[in-house]
């Protein structure tokens, strides 16, 4: 196991070298980036917030990979919160758990307007609160989980490591605060249970886990569908620009 007292830096080079080890890891998360990036059907330029170690870029490498630590496969070291992209300039904002760990996530969707243009997505993957996965972030995850969370300053005003994080962020974005931001339509917000991810641990293991036992995990998923809703751990989120252009509607 990995220990958690480290720093963000040190964090980035664990994830890197467990990623190399790892093969049924890689075919998990492969799998996440080619449904986020289905998800934007075509829309371009497209730029990775909170891109980490830089995995996502290594499958699609005409992304924009920033964090706003240094780190491999990087374009731009900034942070979510202002993002150096001109007013409606982009097609696509992609994220990949980053929502629930960004000090300002209500700040971040009205800049992800700014910078999308009409029509643009920003899509993430998420953790998502049900009855079992608010057992499993609460007691058994090495980030908070708290529905009492004030989204609007979630870590307070002390220093927050960039690995800090809220597994209740993305539902209480959802489900209880609107997003000062008219300009973002909520598209889609599907709930999936996550139980190839689940089998392999993250990256709180170094070493492979049988292939067999991710592919029960990828059946038992499909099986689990039609009560996904009861007991997601992840949730695909969606969101869509919307505009004047011209006169009309976007």
């Amino acid at each position: 196991m990995l220990n958690a007292a480290i720093s963000d830096e040190q964090r980035i080079k664990q994830h890197r070298a467990v990623w190399a080890v790892r093969p049924e890891l890689r075919s998990v998360y492969q799998e996440w980036f080619a449904q986020l990036w289905r998800c934007l059907e075509g829309r371009r330029p497209v730029v990775e917030i909170g891109a980490g170690p830089g995995f996502f870029k290594d499958y699609f490498p005409e992304l924009i990979a920033t964090d706003v630590i240094s780190g491999p496969n990087l374009d731009i070291v900034c942070g979510a919160t202002p993002l150096p992209f001109q007013s409606g300039s982009l097609g696509g904002v992609v994220m990949l758990d980053v929502l629930h760990h960004l000090p300002d996530p209500l700040d971040f969707l009205a800049e992800a307007g700014r910078v999308l243009r009409p029509g643009g997505r920003l899509v993430t993957i998420e953790p998502w609160i049900t009855c079992p996965s608010y057992f499993f972030y609460r007691y058994f995850h090495d980030e908070d989980c708290s529905l009492r969370v004030d989204i609007r300053q979630p870590f307070g005003r002390s220093e927050k490591k960039a690995f800090d994080g809220n597994a209740a962020i993305p539902f209480k974005v959802l489900k209880q605060v609107s997003p000062e931001n008219s300009s973002l339509h909520l598209l889609r917000a599907d709930p999936f249970i996550a139980l190839p991810y689940l089998a392999t641990f993250g990256f709180k293991r170094v070493r492979p886990i049988p292939k067999t036992i991710v592919d029960i995990a990828r059946f038992g998923e499909r099986l689990l569908s039609p009560i996904r809703k009861l007991l997601a751990t992840r949730i695909l989120i969606v969101w869509e620009r919307v505009g004047l252009i011209d006169g009309s509607l976007n």
